[in-house]
């Protein structure tokens, strides 16, 4: 009874504290959290007790609800059961049925060391919980026990419900926003009577199981549209002022041609996260398009950006040069000459503006 209420005085502890840490926290990491999720597990487990190890092993399913209230901290229901197995020396091992019912607090030890880091696709929790076990179908142990020459060990079905204490991990991969899979190893504090067998000690589950995760209630997505593109305003053409006609004076000279002002081209296709083709920018290829018509002796200097606020110098080099190539065969689609366009990729080593999402960009520059 006393381990009971140290358990429960302890996690009720970890419980305030988390609640403290989850109100500061202000960060939305790339519009993950807060959100709920629900996971399915499989796998197996072991009671650690006074038989061989590799005989003991059992299959183990279970199954979890719970919520991330902010990019370190989230709490959960764990489910877990199927079945356990015990053994006595000389006589062989016996089955019976259980089922753990946990309250975890998780633990997101990636976003507590790097609060700022940009992509969730890959995190590490850990796991400390309390609970309660319970246990069922005898038939097995009885038997098993009976061919024993003395009654060493007793059974205990009216404490068929004790308590459970966890630590574990889990590592997770996560595909998209919405669906990943994880790989979890808990460690379970349990009652002696968990496996009947009564040693005044209690014993050690050891649980590893795989599994599928589906997140729900995520905050919906930012969408940043990128700025209008400004026309520029050709500058009106000034026609001279003619000379009155002198009297009997020869013919005035003809009128010189109006000085036709060269339009400028300046163009820039903007990206989302990991985006590189240039897809619904056909209002702005067509324009490059006509402006090439118009001037067929001029170059087009394509340049690729990709923003430093996200990914890495290698990656973000990738991107950047898939989108100035992406674009550049766009406009060669559209009946460009490869000769006249020159390609460059600037990575994230330079940001031509000051909105960090702005920098997943290609520049066009007519020359």
């Amino acid at each position: 009874m006393k381990k009971l209420i140290k358990f429960a005085a302890a996690f009720a502890m970890m419980l305030c504290v988390g609640t403290a840490v989850a109100q500061d926290t202000e960060k939305e990491s790339d519009n993950w959290y807060p959100h709920n999720f629900i996971s399915l597990q499989g796998g197996a487990q072991v009671t650690f007790t006074n038989y061989a190890i590799d005989k003991l092993i059992t299959p183990n399913f279970a199954v979890s609800v719970g919520r991330f209230f902010a990019p370190q901290l989230g709490a959960r229901l764990h489910f877990q059961g199927y079945e356990i197995k015990g053994g006595y020396p000389n006589v062989g091992t016996y089955k019976q049925k259980y089922f753990t019912g946990d309250a975890d607090l998780l633990f997101n030890m990636l976003n507590i060391f790097n609060p700022k880091r940009a992509s969730q696709n890959f995190n590490w929790n850990m796991i400390v919980g309390f609970g309660v076990n319970h246990t069922w179908d005898y038939a097995d142990y009885e038997a098993c026990r009976a061919q024993m020459p003395y009654n060493e060990y007793g059974l205990h079905s009216k404490r068929a419900t004790t308590f459970n204490g966890r630590v574990g991990t889990q590592i997770e991969y996560n595909f998209t926003r919405n669906f990943g899979i994880n790989l979890e190893i808990d460690g379970n504090y349990k009652n002696d009577r968990f496996n009947q067998k009564i040693n005044n000690k209690c014993d050690w589950q050891l649980s590893a199981m795989a599994g599928l995760v589906f997140r729900f209630g995520l905050p919906k997505k930012k969408v940043v549209e990128p700025e209008p593109v400004v026309e520029p305003v050709p500058e009106p053409v000034v026609e001279p002022t003619p000379e009155p006609e002198p009297a009997p004076k020869p013919a005035p000279a003809p009128k010189p041609a109006p000085v036709v002002k060269e339009e400028p081209l300046n163009e820039t296709i903007f990206f989302e996260i990991r985006q590189s083709d240039p897809v619904g920018n056909e209002v702005i290829l067509n324009k490059v398009v006509e402006w090439s018509k118009k001037y067929p002796g001029k170059s087009i200097t394509i340049d690729g950006y990709a923003d430093k606020g996200t990914g890495n110098a290698r990656v973000n080099q990738k991107y950047a040069l898939q989108r100035a190539q992406k674009v550049a065969k766009a406009l060669e689609d559209k009946g460009i000459d490869a000769s006249r366009l020159v390609v460059n990729s600037h990575g994230d080593t330079v940001q031509p503006f000051a909105e960090n999402d702005k920098n997943r960009c290609v520049i066009i520059i007519g020359k």
